[in-house]
């Protein structure tokens, strides 16, 4: 046959040709023309990034007739041969099929002969770490003290099972996956040269299929040329000739998500599997998506960790800017914790509408905390409207006054002494906390400065019973308190005890009890009662037990 593919007819045949790995080919330009050329070299990296390439060319740097050179002539008698693939001083072998001990002995003993016509006899070894340790252990010797006349280079894409002895030995170099924009750019240049046009959009989506390799973007090119005769071709045609997944589907999917659109959802789910693509890899493409959702929001939408195109990344960018990072992290971790399910399930679209339902009845961060400041506002509208202050009378009528000492401790005095009304607090201890000029510099006081930033502590400190033990100390005796109570209060303690020290001049100290105090009072009023009932069936509590999984405790 007569025709050559792309990922042939377009390799590079010079150290400029190569695209995306300047790190490597600058490196080895120096070398050359600096006369430090090492004797072993390693070239490692994933599939189609260039390996084999980059040999090829050091190898006709090396033996052209115009060399050492970075830049061999192509037109030379050992550079046409190179390029063709029988240089008789130039051996490629397979480590996959040449990994036995006999053969690298075989090797060995060749290398002490000098090259047939070129400066340099060179071995190249595709795939090294195929190589037996017996095969490692025999080139050992050979690989740190070669001949002046010889020069090794492997490659391979599992560096990391060659042995150290041998890597100890080489030169390395890392070859990394090639950016999307650059494959891009080199499949839109062979286009011209075939007479092509596809859209930059189809484009992009064959550098995204081919995950950053050079060799695989032009044979999925080369595929979606040979299955048209028309000569423009357009993003549908790319999609359907490749078989692959509409980008713009997972923005669809992760706007439906967003927006709590189940049957949106349901639909794009259904229009997949109507397609005939394989659910798993469609998972698995969500969970990317979303892992890129997370990085954007986190690092900003030009980090080079999202193999996305521009456009797509401002997409992005826009789509996730309202939302919280905690919401989206929260979202990845659902997606990789059921994936096992969804990759083990014999049901695989019935998993991946379990997982969706799942990701739908997760509430954003915004939202809870919306719901978290309307809650403090109704509480505080509760304590001000449902439960009326106890008057003088009414406490002097229910219960006795509270006496200092060893005396007893009555269940519940909203009014402290006399003396702690008068009291003013020190203007050294006074803190920077803010207060209005018009409150009383009492407990109730007090109580009512708590209550304007945070209403749920007003209303349990506001059920316990206060004590001057001391000029300087209070006592503050909780009763019935649950745990949630005791670790909000906790959290709270020394925030109070400051507030306090600076509004009154005291030091607060909190005790807290679980058991219900025999001296309380047996029933509540008719009008806290009804004020209970109306706020536990408030749409807002529903909606915070329902979020939280909780119970209503206070």
């Amino acid at each position: 046959m007569s025709y050559q593919v792309l990922a042939l007819k377009y390799r590079p045949l010079t150290f400029d040709d190569v695209v995306g790995q300047s790190h490597v080919t600058t490196t080895l330009v120096n070398a050359i023309e600096q006369g430090r050329v090492a004797h072993a070299i390693l070239f490692t990296g994933p599939r189609g990034t260039g390996k084999t390439t980059i040999a090829r060319i050091l190898a006709k740097a090396m033996n052209c007739k115009t060399g050492p050179t970075p830049s061999p002539c192509n037109q030379c008698k050992p550079c046409l041969e190179i390029i063709a693939g029988h240089c008789a001083d130039v051996f490629e072998i397979d480590g996959a099929s040449n990994n036995s001990v006999d053969q690298i002995r075989d090797l060995r003993e060749n290398v002490t002969y000098m090259p047939a016509a070129a400066p340099f006899k060179i071995y190249i070894i595709d795939e090294v770490h195929m190589l037996s340790t017996a095969a490692f252990n025999a080139l050992l010797k050979t690989l740190e003290e070669p001949p002046d006349h010889v020069l090794f280079i492997f490659a391979t894409t599992e560096v990391h099972k060659i042995p150290g002895t041998i890597l100890s030995r080489c030169q390395r170099h890392d070859l990394g996956r090639i950016p999307l924009d650059v494959i891009s750019g080199l499949l839109k240049k062979v286009c011209g040269k075939e007479g092509f046009v596809v859209q930059n959009q189809g484009l992009d989506l064959i550098a995204l299929e081919a995950d950053g390799s050079v060799r695989d973007a032009l044979s999925l090119l080369d595929r979606i040329l040979s299955s048209t005769r028309d000569k423009e071709i357009t993003y549908a045609m790319v999609v359907d000739k490749l078989g692959a997944l509409d980008r713009r589907l997972m923005q669809d999917i992760s706007n439906a998500l967003f927006e709590k659109n189940i049957p949106a959802l349901i639909s794009l789910i259904e229009a997949i599997n109507d397609t005939g693509l394989d659910l798993k890899k469609f998972y698995g493409d969500i969970i990317l998506h979303f892992r890129n959702l997370n990085i954007i929001k986190r690092c900003g939408p030009d980090h080079p960790a999202v193999n996305m195109t521009a456009d797509e990344k401002q997409k992005v960018h826009t789509q996730v800017a309202p939302l919280p990072e905690q919401y989206l992290g929260v979202l990845l971790q659902v997606l990789l914790h059921d994936e096992s399910m969804v990759k083990l399930s014999a049901h695989t679209r019935i998993a991946i509408e379990t997982v969706m339902f799942k990701l739908v009845q997760i509430r954003s961060g915004a939202a809870v905390d919306q719901i978290i400041q309307k809650l403090d506002a109704l509480a505080q509208q509760i304590n001000q409207s449902g439960y009326p202050p106890v008057s003088d009378s009414d406490t002097a009528k229910s219960l006795p006054a509270y006496t200092t000492g060893d005396s007893p401790t009555p269940p519940a005095v909203r009014e402290p002494s006399a003396g702690l009304k008068s009291r003013v607090p020190d203007p050294d201890t006074t803190g920077p906390a803010p207060r209005s000029p018009h409150i009383a510099k009492t407990w109730e006081g007090f109580l009512q400065q708590i209550e304007q930033t945070q209403p749920f502590i007003f209303a349990l400190l506001s059920k316990g019973t206060i004590r001057e033990t001391s000029p300087d100390t209070l006592e503050l005796h909780l009763y019935n308190c649950s745990a949630f109570d005791k670790k909000r209060l906790k959290h709270r303690q020394d925030q109070l005890k400051k507030q306090c020290r600076s509004f009154l001049g005291k030091t607060l100290e909190i005790h807290v009890a679980s058991e219900i105090s025999p001296g309380s009072r047996a029933a509540p009023k008719q009008q806290e009662i009804k004020a209970r009932h109306a706020a536990y069936n408030h749409p807002l509590v529903k909606d915070a037990l329902h979020i939280f999984n909780g119970e209503i405790i206070n």
